[in-house]
């Protein structure tokens, strides 16, 4: 997804970018551009002239950061085909972000309209990304029945297939070579007795729950294989009654307990990842309304803040566990390391969005990041903060 500074590679690596890579620290100066599609269905080659008229109006700041419009449009330019072959155009896209560095280029299809315009600073400018696509909005979907296993990662652009490599694909081929694998069979029926579908079974050796369960340990051990180090959650597409089996197998801690029930072999797609999605907003809804909860219980405490100064020397040493910013409005200045935060009242030359460089250095530290209405924080306030700790604390997860 990077490049070096002679670009070699750049355009096999480059895709969509991340919060995770666009909050890294790059090689300034960060280039971020913003620009809607012209009604018509606008093709990325129609949009490349816009970008570097738009890089045109930022040759000022440019040159004040050490860098010629005309090695921006060239690093444009040079990474253009990666928007054109790296990615198919999102049938709803309505935008696009573009992030240029010296050590970086990356992109962002966008579900809705922005307006048109250039930021040149330290760091890449995502306030506009954050309100239109929510930095922890990746999931996986296991898709699994007893004759396919499928794994999918989604986000709020789409969903992909993803490659299962020491992963049984079916049941009858988890249990090949294993002594109880004989004369093996199992229907579904309804049953008076139970709330949902009974499982009917025939076979000598072992008991068919625990085949189940042998067949989908082999499943996990597979996912882990994937999912290692991530944290984004894993919903389980399955018939009723294989959940719960599946989950006395489960590893994966980030498995959700709302899961997308029913054969996933009858399912589309599109069908797949519309149930998904539904489920991953509300996840993310019900995450938001928790760490708001969590600021007002600890309002006007150590643990929390509405100043900005204070947030931002807080998240430049990694101590914002959850941010809130509003989805309007910027506030122009300086941060001075560690602790000295100067405001103005307008942009001015060398200044960064304070704003966005809050929610940067949350997201760098591993902290969340939400936009809310303005409504939601204390009246003047910019932001509010929880804290990992009180400030003046040494007492790690206090909140």
């Amino acid at each position: 997804m990077t490049t070096d500074t002679q670009m070699s590679g750049a355009k096999a690596g480059t895709k969509e970018a991340d919060f995770a890579v666009l909050a890294a620290e790059h090689v300034p100066p960060c280039v971020s551009i913003y620009v809607s599609n012209v009604v018509g269905a606008e093709s990325t080659q129609q949009q490349l002239p816009r970008l570097k008229n738009l890089l045109q109006t930022a040759s000022l700041n440019l040159r004040d950061s050490s860098m010629a419009v005309e090695e921006a449009q060239a690093l444009l330019t040079y990474n253009w085909r990666a928007v054109q072959e790296g990615q198919p155009q999102h049938p709803n896209a309505e935008g696009l972000a573009v992030f240029i560095s010296r050590d970086f280029f990356g992109f962002s299809h966008l579900p809705a309209r922005v307006a048109d315009r250039v930021t040149v600073g330290s760091e890449f400018f995502i306030r506009p990304l954050l309100s239109l696509i929510p930095h922890d909005d990746r999931f996986h979907i296991l898709a699994l029945s007893q004759k396919h296993v499928k794994l999918f990662e989604g986000s709020r652009r789409g969903m992909r297939e993803q490659t299962l490599q020491a992963t049984p694909e079916n049941l009858h081929e988890d249990l090949e070579g294993h002594s109880f694998e004989q004369r093996y069979q199992m229907h579904t029926a309804s049953s008076r007795e139970s709330l949902q579908k009974g499982a009917v079974f025939h076979g000598p050796s072992l008991r068919n729950k625990d085949r189940l369960i042998h067949f989908f340990r082999d499943v996990d051990k597979g996912l882990a294989d994937v999912l290692k180090g991530q944290q984004a959650p894993l919903i389980l597409a399955a018939v009723d009654y294989l959940v719960p089996i599946y989950k006395t197998a489960n590893t994966y801690t980030h498995l959700l307990d709302h899961a997308i029930i029913g054969s996933p072999d009858l399912l589309s797609p599109n069908e797949l990842y519309a149930a998904g999605w539904k489920i991953v907003e509300e996840e993310m809804s019900k995450a938001a309304d928790g760490a708001f909860a969590v600021y007002t219980q600890h309002a006007n405490t150590p643990l929390t803040s509405n100043n900005l100064r204070e947030t931002l020397a807080a998240a430049h040493r990694g101590l914002v566990r959850f941010l809130f910013v509003p989805s309007a409005g910027e506030r122009w200045g300086l941060l001075v390391p560690p602790d000295t935060v100067h405001v103005h009242g307008a942009q001015e030359p060398g200044d960064g969005e304070l704003l966005n460089l809050a929610a940067i250095l949350t997201l760098r530290h591993g902290g969340h990041v939400y936009v809310v209405p303005q409504s939601q924080l204390a009246e003047g306030a910019d932001t509010a903060a929880v804290f990992r700790y009180a400030l003046g604390s040494q007492v790690a997860g206090a909140v």
